[in-house]
């Protein structure tokens, strides 16, 4: 599933990327993009351990996830 990961940037100069169209709680923060990045996919893989690690079923929405990562403009230029 392709879906969208909205990178920001924060008055504290700190970028933050969330996902607006899943249900499950994935986020990542970092003083630089790439630190958020790396965030955000640690983020990923520790919701898919918590489902395997109380034994329920991964949701569909996060098998085979791929995400598109957009910035949001407005908080670039805030």
């Amino acid at each position: 599933m392709k879906t969208t990961a909205i990178i920001e940037r924060g008055k504290d100069g700190i970028f933050g990327i969330f996902t607006p169209d899943i249900k499950s709680t994935i986020i990542g923060t970092g003083t630089t993009v790439a630190e958020a990045k790396a965030d955000f996919e640690n983020s990923l893989q520790e919701v898919k351990g918590m489902f395997e690690e109380i034994g329920r079923p991964l949701p569909e929405e996060l098998r085979n996830i791929v995400f598109e990562y957009k910035w949001d403009i407005g908080s670039l230029l805030d």
